[in-house]
């Protein structure tokens, strides 16, 4: 890596990326070292495209953005490999509705490939497997890196990590339009996925690029399609577990929280967090659940109330590891022992770091037009 550089919360381009050298086109820097790694294995060299377990829009559009990039900028034939079961209805639908097909990261004879690229992660994040015997070239992604002694990213040729974009896909998208290229249907509805969810259709963390990314890929993606991603059928085992993340919620002045246990689905913990954040007075919510060895925390917030990653940090207290950019953050610990106790005694302890952290004074104005009063929250 040549160096981080400041970040200019004023620009989308490379001078608000963490890892380019100041003032690098990127696109003009990916393509020269793509040129220095073909010198060193050959003219067609085999690239892998990863992402992190369990890939969400953003991850899935960026990784389709990257396999149509280099298959028409750099006229390679990548293979995509991902970790992990797909659980979320949307993130189903989409990879249902596109026909993404990706081999199975486990499975590869991974030393069949000369290099390999990430997307949506960094190295150092642990929700993301990666080969050790294969070199890393390039990460795009737009996620807080981790401290700098835990950093993994000092020999990567190509790191373009940009703190204030609103997506992977965005970045993408980017590097898609300086290369000349046009949109086919499937690559434009995959890209518009990725931004349109982790915007919230522009509604949070959207830039100027961002907004330029969504229009873009709208107007060549396949409406229909969009729609059907957006509102998926849900399966019976959806409503089974919000009925009981419902009976287990709990609200303490302005957060509110749901540490479940076990639960079938471990994106149902995300889901609820979203879920719990549409909640009148509701300014953070916390959601927790154990599944296969793993207990795994979202957390949302409005960001006026305060940035989701260095919360998450304070629930942790060096438990596991974590991740999350503005208002949203998610968490890992690994389970040693996965009975009754060991996940009570974990609730507990995250449950008593998350109320330290509660304003109990904190009250909430409604519009007296809807039939309520200022009230202190319980």
């Amino acid at each position: 890596m040549s160096g981080d550089v400041s970040i200019d919360e004023s620009k989308d381009s490379a001078a608000r990326a963490v890892g380019l050298p100041p003032d690098v086109h990127p696109l003009g820097h990916l393509r020269k070292v793509m040129a220095d790694f073909r010198q060193r294995v050959g003219e067609d060299p085999r690239i892998l495209i990863l992402t992190h377990r369990s890939p969400d829009p953003d991850a899935l559009g960026a990784l389709t953005g990257v396999d149509f990039l280099l298959r028409n900028a750099f006229d390679l034939q990548p293979e995509i490999a991902t970790v992990g079961q797909i659980y979320r209805a949307e993130n189903q639908a989409m990879v249902r509705e596109l026909g993404l097909t990706y081999q199975e990261y486990h499975s590869l004879d991974v030393s069949r490939f000369h290099g390999a690229m990430l997307v949506d992660s960094q190295p150092s994040f642990g929700h993301t497997d990666l080969p050790d015997d294969v070199p890393m070239i390039a990460v795009f992604d737009h996620h807080q890196p981790p401290p700098p002694e835990r950093r993994q990213d000092q020999s990567i040729p190509h790191y373009d990590v940009r703190l204030g974009m609103g997506s992977t896909a965005t970045i993408i998208f980017e590097y898609i339009r300086d290369a000349g290229l046009g949109l086919d249907s499937r690559t434009a509805t995959a890209l518009c996925c990725g931004v349109r969810f982790d915007t919230a259709d522009l509604s949070v963390h959207a830039t100027p690029l961002d907004r330029e990314a969504f229009f873009e890929t709208f107007l060549h993606a396949d409406r229909s399609m969009l729609a059907r991603i957006r509102l998926p059928s849900l399966p019976p085992t959806y409503y089974r577990e919000l009925h009981r993340s419902l009976s287990r919620a709990r609200r303490h002045g302005p957060l509110v929280f749901g540490l479940l246990g076990r639960v079938a689905n471990p994106e149902s913990v995300a889901e609820m967090a979203d879920f719990f954040m549409r909640m009148e007075g509701c300014r953070w919510s916390l959601v927790g659940g154990s599944f296969e060895g793993t207990y795994y925390l979202s957390l949302r917030t409005q960001v006026a109330h305060g940035e989701a990653f260095p919360l998450m940090e304070k629930i942790l207290e060096g438990e596991g590891t974590f991740g999350g950019r503005g208002s949203v953050a998610g968490g890992q610990v690994p389970l040693e022992n996965t009975d009754e106790a060991t996940l009570r005694s974990l609730e507990r302890r995250l449950r008593t770091r998350a109320l330290k952290l509660v304003d109990p004074e904190e009250l909430r104005g409604t519009d007296p037009r809807f039939g309520t009063r200022l009230t202190r929250l319980p």
